[in-house]
């Protein structure tokens, strides 16, 4: 008994279009092709072929590492490999359904205490050139000091929208060392006044505030809780970007 691709298609659930796709990459073909109508034709035992298939499908498994395991040449080995790769995946991704279960819980107790919860998001933070001026501080208040004598340093035209201070170390540490930055042009000249340097591309947790003293402390405990919750270490400076009147705090982070 053999079936044409529409009839086989109904049986299977499967769309034609997909099994027109599965055999042009080679992840299952007909057991014959019409060499006069080119109709791809299939064969009832092909009912197990396809449902090793699309199992390992719905389980996560890539059309690539699927098509290594359902050849006939495959070892028991490689199908073993590929059924721990994805008991780890869906180990990862329990645990960060875990993590996101926290969060959740934590952010609806927070409305029940009659506050909102400060959003926090990951993105990548691209490399940027800048003059930065490195100092420790006796308090915050020096930092503005800092900044403003930088303002005036760099060269006007040279600098980009970016600008804001690095923290190295805060109050809480017993020192403030902080670094105020503007992005600069690749003209920028040197001078004793500054330092010109590259901060890295990074991954950063970052939540926006106003710019007032009791909003950012509020959204550094919020990045500081989520960096917890999820598993993450801080990996470099903190950062604080002006945006206008609006704040943005940026933790580096890494996994650990």
């Amino acid at each position: 008994m053999q079936y044409r691709i529409g009839e086989f298609a109904r049986l299977t659930g499967i769309s034609i279009k997909t099994l027109r796709f599965y055999d042009q990459i080679g992840l299952f073909q007909p057991a014959a092709v019409d060499p006069r109508t080119r109709y791809r034709l299939y064969v009832p035992q092909q009912l197990k072929d396809l449902a090793a298939v699309l199992a390992l499908k719905d389980l996560g498994a890539s059309l690539n590492d699927i098509r290594r395991v359902v050849r006939k040449t495959a070892s028991r080995q490689e199908h073993s490999k590929l059924l721990e790769k994805l008991r780890s995946n869906a180990e990862s991704s329990m645990e960060s359904a875990r993590r996101s279960l926290v969060w959740i819980d934590d952010a609806l107790a927070k409305l029940t205490d009659g506050e909102r919860e400060i959003p926090v998001l990951v993105k990548q933070r691209a490399a940027i050139r800048v003059a930065s001026c490195r100092a420790q501080v006796k308090c915050y208040a020096e930092i503005g000091r800092l900044e403003r004598d930088l303002q005036r340093a760099v060269v006007p035209g040279l600098t980009g929208k970016l600008q804001g201070v690095l923290w190295h170390r805060c109050a809480e540490s017993g020192s403030i060392e902080g670094e105020p930055f503007v992005e600069i042009s690749r003209g920028a000249p040197r001078s004793a006044d500054y330092e010109l340097k590259e901060l890295p591309s990074a991954t950063v947790a970052t939540a926006y505030c106003e710019s007032d003293e009791p909003a950012a402390e509020r959204a550094y405990e919020a990045i500081d809780r989520w960096v917890r919750l999820h598993d993450y270490r801080v990996d470099g400076p903190k950062q604080e970007i002006y945006v206008g009147q609006i704040l943005e705090i940026r933790f580096p982070v890494k996994p650990r």
